[in-house]
């Protein structure tokens, strides 16, 4: 296993657990104390957990307004996100013309794409990363917005890209989120993305929100939309059922996959009603 999928996992440990004992991570990885430490060191200076006698504890800053590195996003709930993305990618027909969100359950959207060999569609996208995962599909269209790039994350952003997609028009927009609650809606860590997302949004017959359940029960600082701007969830079976019975409600198409995960009550996903 390589240093930064270590340091994810040891993250979605922390998070879901609250505090872990340095030795206990050193015995589920497999290495030496002085590895954990470093590890633990490297998250602690992005501000994602906080240090602790013997152990670690998750920091109540990452839950709203700190975003971990992409190639740590990459490994957070990977499984999740790779089972989510095949379903969104499954909703896709031929001579659809689709905006695929920044973020890496988009990006396993667009490796689901690629195996289901579409004729013809058009992908929209601000993901450096999408873009270069379709490209080599000659049964994929890709329109990548230009703009000011997010040097970290691979996407562009900006008016000029909110420009070009403003003149643009799609059957179905895929929203990536950072966080979710029943009372105040989606809401996004960076604020320079949040227009993009609303022009995607407003020019989509279509919005199909993706995210696993680790995502919902919480705010962060920017919010996107209200959930009537939202019509299917794709999500997991460990999302709180208070958010099924809201969905209902809302009359939002939700589509519950099965990920192989730990038991959903050690994944401490909230219920905030």
């Amino acid at each position: 296993m390589i240093k930064v999928e270590r340091q994810a996992k040891i993250l979605q440990m922390i998070r879901e657990r609250g505090f872990i004992e340095n030795d206990e991570l050193a015995r589920t990885f497999k290495v030496t104390a002085a590895t954990i430490r470093r590890d633990l060191k490297s998250l602690s200076e992005q501000g994602l957990v906080r240090i602790d006698h013997g152990g670690s504890s998750a920091t109540s800053l990452f839950d709203g307004f700190i975003e971990p590195q992409y190639e740590t996003k990459v490994y957070l709930h990977h499984e999740a996100k790779r089972v989510i993305g095949f379903a969104a990618a499954s909703m896709v027909k031929d001579d659809d013309v689709i905006i695929l969100d920044s973020g890496t359950t988009n990006a396993q959207i667009a490796h689901s794409l690629r195996s289901l060999h579409y004729r013809h569609l058009t992908v929209i996208t601000c993901d450096l990363m999408v873009a270069k995962e379709l490209c080599p599909d000659p049964g994929i269209d890709v329109i990548l917005l230009g703009g000011r790039l997010r040097r970290s994350f691979y996407s562009t952003y900006g008016p000029y890209a909110e420009a070009m997609l403003k003149n643009l028009r799609a059957n179905k927009f895929f929203l990536g989120i950072d966080a979710a609650s029943i009372e105040f809606g989606i809401t996004n860590i960076v604020l320079e993305e949040v227009p993009l997302k609303q022009i995607s949004i407003q020019n989509s017959d279509q919005v199909i929100l993706v995210g696993d359940a680790s995502k919902f029960g919480k705010d962060t600082l920017h919010r996107v939309c209200g959930w009537e701007s939202i019509d299917v969830v794709i999500t997991d079976q460990c999302v709180a059922p208070a958010y099924l019975d809201f969905w209902q409600k809302m009359n939002i198409v939700t589509q519950v996959v099965e990920v192989p995960s730990p038991p959903c009550d050690e994944r401490k996903i909230v219920d905030d009603v």
